[in-house]
């Protein structure tokens, strides 16, 4: 199955893309590129991913945050280790 350049660009176009910020302590890191994913449950999986990935045995001085945007700039979803504890909050 092959996409013609024009079509890819619609395809993409249509999907929505996610930005993945990343706090840990004083430093922050804003995701300004963002990633096209196909949907919301595609983001949730990015992000637990980014978060297993940053932190692979929490510890109880461990305060890791992934903040999931949409391309306006809301705030989706946040999952968190605090305190050793992973938690994952859905913004409404």
């Amino acid at each position: 199955w092959i996409l013609h350049r024009r079509n890819f660009r619609r395809w993409c176009a249509t999907m929505p893309r996610f930005f993945f910020d990343v706090s840990e302590k004083a430093e922050v890191y804003h995701d300004a590129n963002g990633t096209i994913l196909p949907s919301f449950g595609a983001a949730r999986e990015r992000a637990l991913a980014i978060v297993r990935k940053l932190e692979p045995n929490p510890r109880a001085e461990d305060d890791l945050v992934c903040t999931v945007r949409d391309v306006g700039g809301r705030q989706l979803l946040q999952i968190r280790i605090q305190a050793g504890k992973p938690g994952v909050s859905l913004e409404e």
